[in-house]
C-alpha cells in the first residue's frame, strides 16, 4: 500500500507517519519497489524534526491548495489531516479557516478521485458537536458548531459523503476529542491545556487559564488516535464518522492537579475570561468499538506520564 498524509509533519500526522513506516505490511517489496509514505505539509505548524528520515518516506513542502495533484499518482490511501485547527483563532479568522479547511478538503478529494485513490481518511473533529444535551455524545446527534473551525469540519464530512455518492470514493472520518501526547504544539494563547501546563511547569513560565477550570473534557492519547486512523484505512466499513475519545472526562482543574502531582511541581496562574465553548465533552465510543473493533488503551495518568517524559 502507498500512503499520502497531508499535515504529516504535525502532531497527529507525524505519529501516524511513524506507524505507517513501521507497519510490517509496508516493508513488502512489490514488483521490485518498496511501498512509499508521502507527506505533504506547508510547515506553518508542522516541523521537520517530527519526521524520522526513512528511505520509504517522501516529504514535500507544499500547500494543499497548490499544484499537488501529481503526488497522488499511485496512492492507495490518503489521510487528510492538514487544517487550521485552533477553534478560538477561527472565530477571529473565519475566511482563512474556510479557505484551508473547506476548499483544501475539496482539492484533496478531487485529487483522490482523479487518481483512483481507494480511500480517504478524513480528520474531522468532535468540535462540531458544540453544546449537547446528550452525554456521552453519539455520532448521530445534530451538530451545533460554535466556531468556524467546527463548522469547517462538519462541511468537510459532507463533502466526503458527496464524493462517495457522486464518484464512489470511499471515506471514513475520525472525530477526535481532546488529543494530547508528545509533539503537541506548546506555544500560543490557544494552545491545549495539557501542553500549556506541562510547558509552564517544565520551564517555570507564567501562564493563564480560561474560565474557572470546571469545564470537563474527554482526553485521548495520541497512540489511541493513530490506532483508530489505521483501522479506518483498512476496515471493510466505510462512509462513516467515528468518535475518538476515552469515554471519560475530567475537569481542567483535575488535569492541572494531576500534572502537578506527576511532575512534583506547583505553580500559580492568571485567569482569562471564559471562552465560548461547551461546558463538557464526553464521547460515546460504542460505534467505533462495534464497527472497527477499536477501544482506547492508554488512560489519562499513563498518557500524561508518557507525554511529560
Amino acid at each position: 500500500m502507498n500512503y499520502l498524509v497531508t499535515g504529516g509533519a504535525g502532531f497527529i500526522g507525524s505519529h501516524l507517519v511513524d506507524r505507517l513506516l513501521k507497519n510490517e505490511n509496508d516493508v513488502t517489496v512489490i514488483d521490485g519497489h518498496s511501498n512509499i509514505v508521502t507527506v505533504i505539509d506547508d510547515f506553518s505548524h508542522g516541523k521537520y524534526i517530527n519526521l524520522t528520515p526513512n528511505p520509504r518516506l517522501r516529504v514535500y513542502n507544499a500547500d494543499i491548495l497548490g499544484n499537488i495533484g501529481y503526488l497522488f499518482e499511485g496512492v492507495d490511501v490518503v489521510f487528510h489531516l492538514a487544517a487550521l485547527t485552533r477553534p478560538q483563532w477561527s472565530i477571529l479568522h473565519p475566511f482563512e479557516t474556510n479557505q484551508v479547511n473547506v476548499d483544501g478538503t475539496i482539492r484533496i478529494l478531487e485529487h483522490s478521485r482523479d487518481n483512483n485513490v481507494k480511500r480517504v481518511v478524513f480528520m474531522s473533529s468532535s468540535n462540531l458537536y458544540g453544546e449537547q444535551e446528550k452525554y456521552p455524545t453519539p455520532e448521530d446527534v445534530i451538530p451545533h458548531p460554535l466556531n468556524a473551525y467546527a463548522l469547517s469540519k462538519q462541511i468537510g464530512e459532507q463533502y466526503c459523503k458527496l464524493f462517495q455518492i457522486l464518484y464512489g470514493l470511499e471515506w471514513n472520518a475520525c472525530r477526535p476529542f481532546n488529543a494530547y501526547g508528545t509533539r503537541m504544539p506548546i506555544t500560543g494563547i490557544y494552545t491545549s491545556a495539557i501542553a500549556t501546563f506541562i510547558n509552564a511547569l517544565k520551564n517555570d513560565l507564567p501562564f493563564q487559564r480560561f474560565g474557572d477550570g470546571e469545564q470537563r473534557r474527554d482526553f485521548i492519547y495520541i497512540d489511541d488516535i493513530v490506532d483508530q486512523l489505521l483501522l479506518m484505512s483498512t476496515s471493510q466499513v466505510h462512509g462513516e464518522a467515528f468518535n475518538c475519545g476515552s469515554g471519560t472526562n475530567n475537569s481542567i482543574n483535575e488535569v492541572f492537579d494531576l500534572v502537578q502531582k506527576l511532575m512534583g511541581k506547583s505553580k500559580d496562574y492568571g485567569r482569562l475570561p471564559k471562552q465560548l465553548e461547551p461546558s463538557q465533552t464526553l464521547a460515546d465510543i460504542s460505534k467505533a468499538e462495534r464497527l472497527l473493533g477499536w477501544k482506547p488503551k492508554i488512560g489519562l495518568e499513563e498518557g500524561l506520564r508518557r507525554t511529560i517524559g
